[in-house]
């Protein structure tokens, strides 16, 4: 009775003017964010479970007709085994026509593959949609290829969940964003910390319309004086998110606003929850991520609440130089406070007696780059006081600016690749 009961609801559904009950789950289940082709697949579905409920009462009647009390024992058990067996073939088949692969960006190590289902996408986009109530008729600019996951969520799957137009151009020139923010009402813009560095050091050049309503960073933290001058310039400030590939999204910050949790400044999305573990890395638990938990590279300090936390740098860019470990990020923000330089990039190479370090520097006010013997030998004798005995880097590559991907973050194997000339 309860297999031909529900094989008349999935049957019924599939009538003319009918929206088929596998769809409406589907809907339901993802906030109305729905691949390409899913609805050809979700109509089938109804028909193979429609089919399946329907064999099944009419085996269930026979063994019942046929054997009595054997019958409906048996019956009893083939009909949960049919429907898990059912449900699992299912889920397999749709995780594979509909996941999506991103590769990570390498900044600390090998870039990977990440193989996402849709369901997590869709749950993110959903999130963000109903949380920031982006208006139709908003044109969505972007200097982030769609290919990566926070292109795909943000430039792609977003505008489209809110009824939005996007731009199809990726934006790479200050011109082509004004110009192309001129011709719109509202803007949306989706970029990077790299960019928005750039365009603001020459935005006085340019007559730019205050018609930005929103505006989103991610890739790489976003530095307090930019944050500002994106401010000033756009009229709203950035809203910077900090996840991984793996993770997805998972907490936000908009520097510069009062905030009661002080230090304390990135806040954790609703739908996640977070932890530090006894080797200070962030642990997330989140129905965005590709796995049930994942730990981060990332050392936090977390808020008495558990919702807000405060980044303290990479934990997985430690390197062993000279019997010493040493933390890159660390040294990194100590090089930067010397003074004389823009910017800074350590990366571990392998040198004839073993492991060495490699920095790569942007000097401040123009100074000349490439290889500077003097400029080498005199930014040496300024470390030697600040890093551990044995691990001052031995190779220096100075350039107009470090080598960042789309995404605005500086890649390992970018780095190594300044020093293979010797």
């Amino acid at each position: 009775m309860l297999s031909a009961v529900f094989a008349m609801m999935f049957g019924g559904s599939l009538l003319p003017g009918r929206t088929p009950l596998c769809l409406e789950f589907a809907k339901r289940i993802s906030g109305g964010i729905m691949p390409e082709g899913a609805e050809t697949y979700c109509r089938r579905l109804t028909w193979v479970w429609f089919l399946l409920l329907l064999c099944n009462a009419a085996l269930a009647l026979a063994l019942v007709a046929s054997f009595g009390r054997r019958g409906a024992f048996f019956s009893s058990f083939i009909t949960p085994a049919v429907v898990a067996a059912t449900f699992m073939a299912e889920r397999r088949i749709r995780r594979r026509r509909f996941s999506v692969s991103f590769t990570t960006s390498g900044s600390t190590a090998r870039p990977k593959t990440i193989v996402k289902t849709f369901e997590s996408l869709a749950r993110e986009v959903a999130f963000h949609r109903d949380r920031l109530h982006v208006e139709p008729g908003t044109v969505f600019l972007s200097t982030i290829e769609p290919d990566h996951m926070y292109g795909k969520l943000w430039r792609v799957m977003l505008p489209a969940a809110a009824g939005c137009r996007v731009d199809p151009e990726v934006i790479f020139t200050p011109e082509s964003l004004v110009e192309k923010m001129r011709m719109a009402e509202k803007v949306f813009f989706v970029t990077t910390p790299s960019f928005l560095k750039r365009f603001c050091a020459y935005a006085g050049q340019y007559d730019i319309p205050r018609n930005c309503v929103e505006m989103t960073t991610s890739g790489a933290l976003l530095d307090a004086d930019t944050s500002a001058a994106a401010k000033r310039v756009f009229g709203v400030a950035p809203l910077e998110i900090f996840g991984s590939t793996e993770t997805g999204g998972v907490a936000w910050r908009r520097q510069g606003e009062p905030c009661v949790t002080a230090p304390y400044d990135w806040t954790v999305f609703d739908p996640i929850k977070v932890s530090v573990g006894a080797d200070g890395r962030l642990a997330v638990r989140s129905p965005f991520s590709y796995v049930r938990r994942f730990v981060m590279g990332d050392g936090a300090e977390l808020s008495p609440d558990g919702r807000h936390f405060r980044l303290l740098g990479r934990r997985d860019r430690l390197v062993k130089i000279a019997e010493q470990r040493v933390s890159l990020p660390e040294m990194e923000a100590r090089m930067m406070a010397l003074g004389g330089m823009d910017d800074v990039a350590l990366v571990a190479l392998d040198g004839e007696k073993g492991p060495c370090l490699g920095a790569v520097v942007v000097p401040s006010g123009g100074a000349p780059t490439g290889r500077d013997p003097r400029a080498m030998l005199e930014l040496r004798r300024r470390l030697a006081p600040i890093f551990p005995k044995g691990t001052v880097p031995k190779r220096f590559r100075f350039v107009g600016e470090l080598p960042r991907n789309a995404q605005g973050k500086v890649q390992a194997a970018a780095l190594r690749a300044l020093f293979a000339d010797g």
